[in-house]
């Protein structure tokens, strides 16, 4: 992949298996802001790890929160660059539901991050899935846009959806510190 993505080595996907795993037992039976199934706990994971270790190749001191699932009200990573939660999509579903945070995720997010740096999986089966960093957002953008319906047709979801050019590239993230 390119400098803005990875590739997850097997015991990272392991790991991420795992917690995602856990994740979704807690939650199963919990009404949530998107689908609730164990692969979609499996991609938020994955993302996750892989923001983790970026941060860390760019020397921006994260903290890793997703790891502790008693923290779940906090941001996932935190870092020199801020809060920071990661939102990670499968790659075919980024154009319908990629760049969004719910209506009723946003009070939420706005109280626990700072940014939310977004990702697309691809790959997520196989030993060694490959994540695509597609840029970062600070959260108070959130604020001057108007939700609206996005999804697939019957599947449909109120969300703030940012367009993909509003996206800060991944190389001026380091800019916030």
């Amino acid at each position: 992949m390119s400098s803005q993505g990875l590739v997850l080595n097997a015991e990272t996907k392991l790991a991420a298996l795992l917690l995602a795993e856990v994740s979704f037992q807690k939650y199963s039976k919990i009404f949530g802001h998107y689908r609730n199934t164990a692969n979609s706990h499996l991609v938020g994971r994955l993302g996750e790890f892989a923001a983790y270790i970026y941060l860390e190749k760019k020397r921006l001191k994260p903290v890793p929160h997703f790891l502790d699932l008693t923290k779940d009200k906090e941001c996932d990573i935190d870092s020199k660059v801020g809060r920071i939660e990661v939102k990670t999509w499968s790659a075919q579903h980024w154009d319908d539901w990629g760049r969004c945070v719910s209506v009723s995720q946003y009070s939420s997010v706005k109280r626990k991050a700072d940014l939310i740096l977004w990702c697309t999986a691809e790959e997520v089966e196989s030993d060694t899935p490959k994540i695509q960093f597609r840029g970062w957002s600070e959260v108070t953008d959130i604020e001057n846009m108007e939700p609206k319906m996005t999804g697939a047709e019957g599947r449909q979801i109120h969300n703030y959806q940012f367009e993909e050019s509003d996206l800060k590239p991944m190389n001026s993230l380091g800019d916030r510190a």
